[in-house]
């Protein structure tokens, strides 16, 4: 019973944080989002205890918030090019000028960036500064961190030489670190 109240809070939470994003008496619709997310957290604490209920009400607010996002899309009768507002219509001219530089950028931005994440991930993961399990595990959780950042760089970036060789830079002195370290 806790549970099930906590979860429709969650929702009323969301849908406060919402009107607050939407209207002109923001504060108010603030407020009263983060009073209705605390008192969800409080109410699932109660029903499961506190580690694992906190854990529980970060978990299913984001369901709920999913759902509140997607219930639009899923009602709706128009679906496709006529849903979007006239002025986002058209598309920005990409950045990359040819075909071979968009390549070279999209090549950077997933094997080489994946490769150099790789590489640092596996001095975490390896190197002892941990108990084992914490350091595979943080290794495995960095990787897609570093290689976001990686993917972003590639994308980013104006100096198409920079994109070329930054991987390849890190991926040679990451695995030189690692015979070191």
């Amino acid at each position: 019973m806790w549970i099930v109240g906590g979860i429709a809070v969650q929702s009323l939470s969301i849908l406060s944080l919402r009107q607050a994003s939407e209207t002109n008496g923001k504060l108010v619709w603030l407020v009263f989002g983060l009073l209705f997310f605390a008192l969800s957290i409080w109410l699932i604490s109660n029903g499961l205890g506190l580690e694992l209920g906190l854990t529980w009400a970060l978990t299913t607010i984001s369901v709920a918030a999913y759902a509140l996002i997607l219930y639009p899309f899923v009602t709706t009768k128009d679906v496709g090019h006529e849903r979007v507002p006239s002025r986002l219509k058209k598309m920005p001219n990409p950045p990359s000028g040819s075909k071979a530089r968009l390549a070279l950028r999209l090549f950077s931005a997933g094997p080489l960036y994946l490769v150099a994440a790789l590489a640092l991930s596996l001095i975490v993961a390896t190197k002892p500064w941990a108990i084992e399990i914490t350091r595979l595990f943080t290794g495995g959780l960095l990787t897609p961190l570093f290689w976001s950042i990686g993917a972003l760089h590639a994308t980013v970036d104006e100096s198409l030489w920079r994109v070329a060789y930054m991987p390849v830079l890190i991926t040679a002195v990451s695995a030189l670190g690692y015979f070191l370290l």
